[in-house]
């Protein structure tokens, strides 16, 4: 024993060098077979502790996070485990600059963020209703009137930073009108937009969309009808209306096509055979309704009266 103790007494600067040297070895060897490696890694960014009443915009979705470490350990990370966030635990109104935060796995270390610092804007969180109005794209035919229009739902719900809900005025549906003869019914987005017209970005709206009717009606439909000569009044007894020739028979109407739906032909003016005992020819004007027109202004009517046998 004592000899032991007085060879570990001896030598002991020879002996500090064998044990570095190992130690040096060993380092060696793992640097060897367990090397030091980078790796870029992209990571989605959370909000992390923000009060309800508040909103953030400016916060990146994803950044990209430069890890360190020892080969081993770079390969044992699963990357869609990989998150970085912001603390937004004392967030108040207005804008400040915050850090991007992120842990790294066992054994590694973060040689970078990019970018590790970022502007945001804090708002207060508000809700809004507003009335959905029509926005016409392009117009009908010149022939086209549009006669009414009607949009489900007409109002809705916009919610989103203040500073943007408080610009929205009103909302939009916008719809094209270009082309359209007859009535429809389509279905487009609700936009929120300012007392300019202008859309107001980067707010949620519920319901999204909306469906409008619109019913058409054409104010210069053509149509050819019969004239009906109108004929009043009786003649003397012994005297029959053998026949009535109208010249021409029939007519082309213009005008709204509601009115002219109704229609099955067009009456003159009276023509009165109150106590007329022979044939007689005029030419006499159209009782048209209003709104509607017709080229021929005037028709001939022949009336033939003749003794009855």
């Amino acid at each position: 024993m004592m000899h032991w103790i007085v060879g570990l007494k001896h030598n002991w600067g020879m002996k500090l060098f064998c044990l570095f040297c190992a130690i040096g070895m060993w380092l060696y060897v793992m640097k060897d077979q367990n090397p030091v490696i980078d790796m870029t890694y992209t990571v989605p960014v959370q909000v992390q502790n923000l009060d309800q009443s508040y909103l953030v915009e400016g916060v990146p979705s994803e950044v990209r996070v430069h890890l360190r470490g020892p080969r081993n350990a770079i390969f044992d990370i699963n990357p869609s485990v990989l998150k970085a966030y912001v603390n937004m635990k004392n967030a108040r109104v207005g804008q400040e600059n915050v850090t991007i935060n992120f842990t790294p796995p066992t054994g590694t270390f973060i040689d970078g963020i990019t970018p590790e610092n970022v502007t945001v804007t804090v708002d207060e969180y508000m809700v809004k209703e507003l009335q959905v109005q029509a926005h016409p794209l392009g117009t009908v035919p010149n022939d086209i009137a549009i006669k009414e229009s009607k949009i489900m739902p007409t109002t809705v719900t916009i919610s989103g930073p203040a500073h943007l809900v408080s610009k929205a005025s009103y909302a939009v549906i916008r719809i094209n009108l270009d082309n359209h003869r007859e009535s429809f019914t389509e279905v487009g987005d609700i936009l929120p937009v300012d007392s300019a017209g202008n859309v107001v970005e980067g707010l949620t709206i519920t319901p999204k969309g909306a469906q409008i009717q619109y019913e058409l009606e054409r104010i210069r439909m053509e149509k050819k009808v019969p004239v009906q000569p109108n004929i009043i009044g009786t003649v003397p007894v012994g005297y029959t209306v053998k026949r009535v020739v109208v010249e021409p028979k029939e007519l082309t109407i213009s005008g709204k096509e509601s009115i002219l739906n109704g229609l099955d032909g067009v009456k003159t003016i009276d023509i009165s055979v109150q106590g007329v005992t022979g044939s007689f020819t005029g030419r006499y004007s159209l009782v048209l309704p209003e709104g509607v027109t017709t080229t021929t202004d005037r028709v001939v009517v022949k009336v033939e009266i003749e003794p009855q046998m």
